[in-house]
């Protein structure tokens, strides 16, 4: 042994004491040097990689000699950014952490411990959405930790004040472990949410078991007013916030009200409960396998959301096997068949007390302007009054920075369908709305379902283009400009409405008493409109049958939801008694009236008795008779000119 230590050269030797002469004078240094010099040089740095003022107030205590070498630092203050002007945003009593010796040489952290005692958190966002903890170089991506064997918080406090999704919080946070691994982490919250009460529990499982290649389970409840959140999941890369997985449970009252817990401006709905798998990839949200119910009507598919800086951006591919008209009217404003919330009640009983359609519900302009979205809609079927014979819908809608466009919107029918597009532009100070709507080929006969003998069997094109300008549908439409053309080329009606047009008292009356199903010829019905100022004024209105041709003026007001139309019949055979008085169709849209204006019959009263008085009795009825003068209406120039203006009239098949 001793000749072989003689055997190696004096350079070695040197080297080698050299080296164990470093190791001592480094073990030395560390053991009694003074740690708290770094303080200041630490606060420093970290207050470069957090762009906030960092102070460390207490003792800096370091053991560096071990196999998991430990730091703990006391009185660490984390200040706000500057455009908040003092405060704090954290304070931690004391911060306690070590690592693995051994994976450091591979260039990988892994943390056994992290400890902190009595930390506390005050979280601000004001109403322009800036806030106090996106940090320095983060960029306000996902927060991407190591793994973390051991997490102890003890007697942690949170408080939060969000003023752009009105969301108050104060919470206490609490994580321990066991020596066998089976302690929790533990975040329980309080407060409010757009002043509805907010609460937030997220249990963790055991840190001690996390592994780099493991996913780490958690499981979340929240609480929102109605909202009900349900998740239970795993985050796949401890501790990697950008990339978890869980099945997802939310219900609530509104689906617009998702807007506070997400940012996201969904529509307003009846009362829903849907379940699915929500995952995220960095700035990538997804809620596939989407399955439940809103309102009375089913609903499935997935979303997507893209949200890579402040403005969101909504992908969705959904579907309905049955959908209930009800339902989608909530989206233009209408309350839900059973309100639930006061805002949807108290709209429920405006409009029925004043016998109204259109809802008064203002479009949250702010929450549209600040998203962007492409949703793909579609009902297989689709269940309406039964005097509206609808049989499925579908709509393509986008959103970019304001504008929303529904293209194509289409309802189907048996026989035929309505369809057009709507666009909303949110981005003036009032929104301006257009419509754009074809009806083909509606059968008449389908609108008296359930009745084996229909008045009117007649195809029915129309075209509405309208404009106007408001927060609400019943706004815009009080202010609508356009057109609005309806015609029906041909058909039969039956042969006693068809008199009575003409006010044949005596044919028409004859052929209801006797019941008589007869049917006689539609040469053409046209109806013309023009709109300014909410009100909708004819221009034409003619409703040529083959006994009877009537033609008619009126108008209706979108803002009172009224109407009044005078229609005058001029028969075209001779009436032995016919009433020279017009037919009068006034009242609310919702509920018309129709009856018949006094017009010249008085004035025929007048002259029967006259006559009978001074001739004979026979002569009384002569004021009532007709002549029966009246020629047919021009359908071809009418259909023509109704063409003209947007109707979908295939001329060539009338000719």
């Amino acid at each position: 042994m001793a000749s072989a230590l003689r055997r190696i050269p004096r350079p070695a030797w040197w080297t080698f004491g050299v080296l164990a002469l470093i190791a001592v004078a480094v073990w030395a240094f560390l053991a009694w040097f003074n740690w708290n010099m770094l303080r200041g040089p630490l606060a420093r740095q970290a207050s470069i990689m957090l762009d906030r003022p960092v102070r460390i107030d207490g003792d800096l205590v370091v053991h560096p000699w071990s196999w998991t070498p430990s730091a703990t630092v006391n009185g660490v203050e984390v200040g706000n950014p500057p455009w908040m002007k003092g405060g704090d945003l954290a304070r931690i009593q004391s911060i306690s952490a070590s690592v693995k010796l051994w994976p450091l040489l591979f260039r990988q952290v892994e943390v056994t411990l992290i400890r902190a005692e009595r930390p506390s958190v005050w979280l601000y966002r004001d109403a322009s959405g800036r806030n106090n903890w996106t940090l320095g170089r983060t960029g306000g991506r996902p927060l991407d930790l190591p793994p973390i064997h051991e997490f102890i918080i003890r007697d942690g406090h949170i408080d939060l004040r969000d003023l752009k999704r009105q969301l108050t919080v104060i919470g206490v946070m609490q994580s321990s472990e066991s020596a066998n691994g089976r302690g929790t982490f533990h975040l329980t919250g309080g407060g409010s949410l757009n002043r509805e009460p907010f609460s937030l529990v997220i249990t963790g499982a055991p840190l001690l078991e996390v592994r780099r290649d493991r996913p780490y389970p958690f499981w979340a409840d929240v609480h929102a007013g109605a909202t009900h959140v349900v998740a239970t999941g795993e985050v796949l890369k401890p501790f990697n916030f950008g990339q978890l997985r869980s099945n997802l449970q939310v219900s609530g009252v509104d689906f617009a009200d998702l807007y506070d817990l997400t940012g996201i401006a969904f529509p307003t709905t009846p009362p829903y409960a849907l379940r699915g798998e929500l995952s995220r990839d960095g700035s990538t949200y997804t809620f596939r396998r989407v399955a439940g119910r809103v309102g009375g009507s089913d609903l499935e598919g997935a979303f997507t959301v893209y949200h890579p800086g402040t403005r969101p951006d909504l992908r969705a591919d959904l579907r309905s096997r049955s959908l209930r008209l009800a339902d989608l009217g909530t989206l233009v404003g209408a309350p839900p068949t059973t309100p639930v919330k006061t805002q949807q009640r108290v709209e429920a009983q405006r409009l029925a007390s004043q016998g109204r359609l259109l809802p008064d519900t203002p479009l949250n302009v702010r929450r549209v302007r600040s998203m962007d979205a492409d949703v793909h809609y579609r009902a297989a079927s689709l269940y309406a009054r039964r005097n509206l014979p609808l049989t499925a819908f579908a709509m393509h809608l986008t959103l970019n920075h304001g504008l929303l466009r529904v293209d194509p919107l289409t309802f189907s029918m048996p026989r035929g369908a309505v369809s057009g597009n709507l666009r909303i532009d949110a981005r003036p100070a009032v929104p301006v709305s257009a419509i754009d709507l074809k009806v083909t080929n509606l059968q008449m006969q389908d609108l008296f379902r359930g009745r084996t003998e229909p008045p009117v069997v007649a195809p029915i094109e129309a075209r509405a283009r309208l404009q106007g300008v408001g927060a609400s549908v019943h706004e815009a439409a009080s202010t609508a400009t356009g057109n609005v053309t309806v015609v029906a080329a041909h058909g039969e009606i039956r042969r006693a409405f068809a008199e009575l047009l003409g006010i044949n008292v005596v044919r028409g009356l004859g052929l209801l008493l006797a019941k008589n199903q007869t049917q006689t010829g539609v040469r053409c019905a046209v109806a013309d409109f023009s709109a300014s100022h909410g009100v909708l004024t004819t221009r034409t209105l003619v409703f040529d049958t083959d006994p009877v041709l009537a033609t008619g003026r009126g108008s209706i007001n979108l803002n009172s939801e009224t109407l009044d139309f005078t229609l005058q019949g001029h028969p075209k055979h001779f009436q032995l008694i016919r009433l020279a008085s017009p037919i009068s169709v006034s009242g609310k849209l919702k509920s018309p009236k129709v009856g018949v204006k006094a017009g010249a019959a008085p004035a025929q009263a007048v002259a029967a008795i006259a006559l009978g008085a001074f001739l004979s009795p026979l002569a009384a009825i002569l004021p009532f008779v007709d002549p029966g003068l009246a020629k047919n209406a021009d359908c071809a120039g009418l259909i023509d000119q109704a063409h003209a203006k947007g109707a979908p009239v295939r001329i060539a098949a009338l000719r």
